[in-house]
């Protein structure tokens, strides 16, 4: 058949498709990741008070090689920050992309689904555009809200196996910590985190973070959808109190293992313990535990994250075996630092800086393995980060409080350039305000005092520098910027 042209629909549509590929082509040059008709798959890796206590931080007691070995593959942030230091505002603020302060009347809506309502989470966003979308375990602060399920072809909850269950309870071999919280955990389970740890002679998929592996796996090789991309969250619980973790995690280490914070000399006598008052709290310098209890307890976080290590470790083999490894991007969150007897104190919810700052880990298929960012980045980044990636459009109503970190990720790659970044951080924790900057930790504490820090001269923050009259046009201008953020609202 013969075909008959008007060349001047010919040439207009020869420059259509010109200016389309150009198009694509400058999409592709601003985002190589991300193409209209490949869209990347997506695996979130969530833990559970996982402070940066990894060897991939620079911490050499723990026993992390998945970690590690991701790390040599990823992009790290070395500053990386949660806007309130929390599980429940900490995954709000990562799912929202708002701030979240919980302060004074906010206190009302301290209620995870009042939280994740305040405006469409991410996950909603990728299966509204096309992603196949799965989670099991920890990525909400406890089960998928209800008004967030549509986010989800499967919204998993945790394994089946409660901590503290009779059947559990029979298979622990040593246990130890404060008795009080030890017999909370016989009698309810967990309790209210309690402050213990127990080794159990029993296989990973007994407890649930073996189970949440293996249900990630199972959505990896079987249950997703093959013909879309995939987003993909495995939570895991670990090392989140109380420290239980088989048997095998523990003997990886000494007895003597665990390694009790430094402080100076006069520092426990002096430290205000009422102005960090709360029901664990009350008990004293380290929740009233001695020296050789803490360092078995802090073994027992060890332990523990040793054994979710572990289970990221088959997630990610999972992939590897399925061909998809290297195409998949994968980020790996923890909710919130920890202070495993820093300032006297075990866990989170302070304004302290290692309580604020987080690991994460981003890895692209073009990103350079081993790098290390510098610059201030925080929770609230990882919803446009997420949509960057994948090269979807921030939809129309929803309002980000963060930044993508696409041009830290690419910084150090071909693609990359300079990068203009404000190395700011805002926080808040139990009725405080701050910031943190590249050298110094301000807080606005809830009875109206300041705390000022040099991060790089005093990293513990012993030295408080507040009420030194040559830091007064810096607390100045700390207390501008505070005042210019946004809580609470999209």
């Amino acid at each position: 058949m013969k075909y008959l042209f008007n060349s001047k629909a010919t040439l207009a549509l020869l420059t259509l498709l010109v200016c389309l590929g150009a198009n694509a082509e400058d999409q592709a040059r601003e985002n190589p990741l991300a193409t209209p008709k490949d869209k990347p798959n997506i695996l979130f890796i969530a833990f559970d008070d996982l402070r940066p206590l990894i060897g991939a931080y620079g911490e050499p007691d723990p026993i992390t090689p998945n970690l590690d070995a991701f790390a040599n593959e990823a992009v790290r942030f070395d500053r990386s920050y949660v806007t309130y230091p929390l599980c429940n505002p900490s995954r709000a603020s990562m799912l929202t992309g708002v701030r979240f302060d919980l302060q004074g009347d906010n206190w009302k809506d301290n209620k995870h689904p009042k939280l994740i309502a305040k405006q469409d989470t991410w996950p909603g966003v990728f299966k509204d555009n096309g992603y196949w979308t799965a989670t099991k375990g920890k990525l909400y602060h406890g089960k998928v809200p209800k008004g967030d399920k549509s986010s989800w072809d499967i919204a998993g909850g945790g394994g089946k196996t409660k901590d503290g269950e009779a059947k559990v309870l029979k298979r622990i071999v040593e246990i130890g910590g404060r008795a009080d919280q030890i017999q909370i955990y016989k009698d309810k389970g967990a309790g209210p985190g309690s402050l213990m740890y127990a080794s159990i002679d029993a296989p990973d998929n007994f407890l649930k973070d073996g189970q949440v592996a293996e249900s990630v796996i199972d959505y990896i090789k079987n249950k997703r959808d093959k013909t879309k991309p995939f987003m993909i969250v495995s939570g895991f619980s670990k090392p989140h109190m109380p420290w239980v973790a088989p048997k095998k995690y523990f003997d990886m280490y000494p007895e003597d293992a665990g390694t009790i914070a430094d402080f100076p000399k006069g520092a426990k006598e002096a430290f205000d313990m009422a102005k960090y008052k709360s029901k664990t709290r009350d008990h004293g310098w380290n929740e009233g535990v001695d020296d050789k209890t803490a360092k078995k307890l802090i073994r027992g976080y060890m332990a523990s994250t040793t054994y979710a290590d572990a289970q990221m470790g088959k997630v990610i083999q999972a992939l590897k075996d399925e061909g998809l490894y290297d195409n998949t991007i994968i980020i790996v969150w923890g909710d919130h630092g920890y202070h495993l007897t820093d300032h006297g104190l075990w866990r989170k919810n302070t304004p302290f800086h290692i309580s604020l700052r987080s690991p994460l880990m981003i890895k692209t298929p073009n990103s350079k393995g081993g790098t290390v960012i510098s610059e201030l980045v925080q929770n609230i980044d990882i919803y446009p980060t997420l949509l960057d990636l994948a090269g979807i459009d921030i939809p129309k109503g929803i309002k980000l409080h963060g930044k993508s970190l696409v041009p830290l990720l690419h910084k150090n790659t071909k693609h990359g350039e300079e990068v203009e970044w404000e190395n700011i951080a805002h926080t808040s924790a139990k009725g405080s305000h701050g910031v943190v900057t590249d050298k110094y930790r301000f807080t606005v504490m809830a009875d109206g005092s300041r705390e000022l820090y040099d991060l790089e001269q005093d990293p513990g923050e012993w030295n408080n520098l507040a009420n030194e009259s040559k830091y007064k046009k810096l607390i100045q201008g700390l207390e501008s910027k505070m005042s210019q953020v946004v809580w609470n609202k999209p």
